[in-house]
């Protein structure tokens, strides 16, 4: 309960009491499901970000208690709000407050002799794990997932964070959820943050090298090649393609269907069909599903490739007819 956790921290509560379902940026409060999320807010520079309703609970201070929406409870700190979210975050954890997944292993699943699987792992049937691969705790593995040797999925990410003046690492909460399908090379795919999964969508390939942060979610089709970067609570589409050395910048979403070049720094959000490259990656043109560069006269084409159809309305967006 909200008011436990203000007591346990010291924390004044006002506002209504009730279930913390999670924590969350202020970048990450989607409405709930009947409980509460915790965050904070330690300047009015962020007061915007805010959402009205009685889901979300701000750690702040008494000076910013006007800042807060119609229907957020306060959690007022005397010190500075960010040291007393993540202190709370990371007790929350350390009492195993936040659910699990149950340990199932498929008799169906080929799970080589020196991989390591821990408790609280689900491996559905035909999943194939490969030599000296390290499975961590929450992760799912779905069916016909292949994951190559010397993997690590579900580790924390390196969240640095200054608490109470101390650089800390920030333990992660989360876990990693692989759907049907997914080929996984020798990457690494860190664990979800606040709570959450990072998330790869069905049939999805991470190639070699790859670093998938915490809290990234892909859609089904996407392709990751070698050495390509995701940074923690970016979101892409269903059919990404991110070509060798490719970065994503944290917090970004990119549409359906995107193309990035080899070595490009994508730094801001992509709408869907976009061809970027360069750093910072800009736009270039826009192409099909089948990745065939788009030649627009006027606002309709049709791909010399593959004979699909489309639109481009007059903000330069893309979307299949």
């Amino acid at each position: 309960m909200l008011s436990e956790l203000a007591r346990q921290h010291g924390m004044l509560l006002e506002g209504r009491d009730g279930e913390v379902e999670g924590f969350a940026p202020l970048s990450g409060l989607a409405k709930t499901n009947g409980g509460m999320l915790v965050t904070y807010l330690g300047s009015s520079l962020f007061a915007d970000s805010l959402p009205a309703g009685d889901h979300v609970a701000v750690i702040t201070r008494t000076e910013l208690r006007g800042c807060l929406k119609q229907g957020n409870a306060a959690l007022i700190v005397d010190g500075e709000p960010h040291d007393g979210f993540f202190t709370a975050l990371a007790s929350t954890i350390q009492n195993c407050h936040f659910e699990r997944v149950e340990t199932f292993i498929s008799p169906e699943a080929k799970i080589h002799k020196t991989a390591v699987v821990e408790e609280n792992v689900h491996i559905e049937a035909g999943a194939v794990i490969g030599a000296y691969t390290v499975i961590l705790a929450n992760t799912y593995i779905g069916a016909e997932v292949v994951v190559k040797p010397n993997a690590t999925i579900g580790a924390d990410g390196f969240e640095n964070a200054i608490i109470r003046g101390r650089h800390t690492l920030v333990p992660h909460a989360g876990g990693v959820w692989l759907s049907e399908g997914v080929r996984v090379g020798t990457a690494c795919i860190d664990r979800g943050l606040y709570g959450d999964f990072s998330y790869a969508g069905p049939c999805t390939t991470i190639d070699n090298l790859v670093h998938f942060g915490h809290s990234v979610r892909t859609g089904k089709d996407c392709a990751l090649t070698a050495c390509s970067e995701i940074s923690g609570s970016t979101v892409l589409g269903d059919g990404i393609w991110l070509a060798p050395n490719a970065s994503i910048n944290q917090l970004l979403t990119i549409g359906d269907h995107c193309y990035i070049g080899t070595g490009s720094v994508v730094t801001r959000d992509l709408p869907p069909h976009s061809l970027a490259y360069g750093s910072p990656a800009k736009v270039a043109a826009q192409v099909c599903v089948c990745r065939h560069k788009l030649q627009f006269d006027g606002g309709l084409t049709t791909c010399a490739a593959c004979g699909r159809q489309y639109q481009r309305d007059n903000k330069g967006q893309v979307r299949h007819v």
